[in-house]
């Protein structure tokens, strides 16, 4: 194996300039901002993709362009310390071996929040949060139960762990699997609220990621990998669409305007 095969993991982040990452324009954006009471910005993904964490970048960085902004990630809870002290950290070589160890990124279930895509999120996290554009990152997956939780107690969780991250003036921006942000009852394992659902009506709102078709990484049956999706009937461009429909499961959607790419597992050199 060739030196460059085994520096990659690191090299991978360590290739982003140390200063924070710019604003690319998201169509529309200033819609979901117009509204003063909107406190928590959810937006819905499935996991393994290229595309997504960048876009999120992009909706962090233009949220924080006029509010203070605290940034949500779905991961374990008990993944906060050293999310903080990668945070905290110069972001070099050291400090990314160090956050590498943390248990997010060790899971045997790959389901895409430990790829190499959120791995380039967090380094961008860091730098922005470096330079005073954002205020925080929380990790809002529970992991605190005494006994298994049902779906609805989890959901119920995670939604009391993003109330709590918002200061009196601050605005979360969350990314999370998209059922988690549904503001209506999810249809299926006997029906139950999702957590969106479980954050204030009025000062919530919720978007679904849809891309033009590509691939995503994660596990599925009983293969780990890269899975096709479906194109949509046509392809949409990048921005927001929001819903006239109260009772939808979303507020609206959000284009990638592209198709998506896989991600896979960030490795360990």
């Amino acid at each position: 194996m060739g030196l460059l095969a085994l520096l990659s993991p690191l090299v991978l982040a360590s290739t982003v300039a140390n200063t924070a990452p710019s604003c690319t324009e998201i169509t529309g954006w200033e819609q979901i901002l117009a509204r003063d009471e909107t406190r928590w910005i959810v937006i819905g993904e499935t996991h393994g993709s290229n595309e997504v964490p960048e876009l999120f970048t992009d909706a962090v960085c233009l949220t924080a362009q006029s509010r203070r902004v605290v940034v949500g990630v779905e991961q374990p809870v008990m993944n906060q310390e050293a999310i903080d002290a990668f945070l905290a950290s110069d972001g070099e070589e050291a400090a990314q071996r160090a956050f590498l160890d943390a248990t997010m990124w060790n899971h045997p279930m790959k389901d895409g929040r430990s790829s190499e895509s959120m791995f380039r999120l967090f380094e961008k996290l860091r730098q922005m949060k470096a330079a005073g554009i954002i205020e925080d990152v929380v990790a809002f997956q529970p992991t605190a139960f005494t006994s298994r939780p049902t779906p609805a107690e989890v959901e119920r969780a995670m939604a009391e762990i993003l109330l709590s991250a918002a200061g009196a003036d601050e605005t979360v921006v969350a990314l999370v699997g998209n059922v988690h942000a549904m503001r209506t009852e999810v249809p299926f394992q006997g029906g139950y609220m999702a957590m969106a659902a479980n954050l204030p009506e009025g000062e919530t709102i919720t978007l679904n990621v849809i891309g033009n078709g590509g691939e995503y990484w994660n596990c599925m049956r009983d293969r780990c990998g890269a899975h096709p999706v479906p194109s949509p009937p046509q392809a949409f461009k990048r921005g927001v669409d929001l819903s006239p429909d109260d009772a939808g499961p979303y507020s609206g959607v959000i284009y990638l305007g592209a198709p998506t790419t896989a991600s896979p597992p960030q490795g360990r050199p």
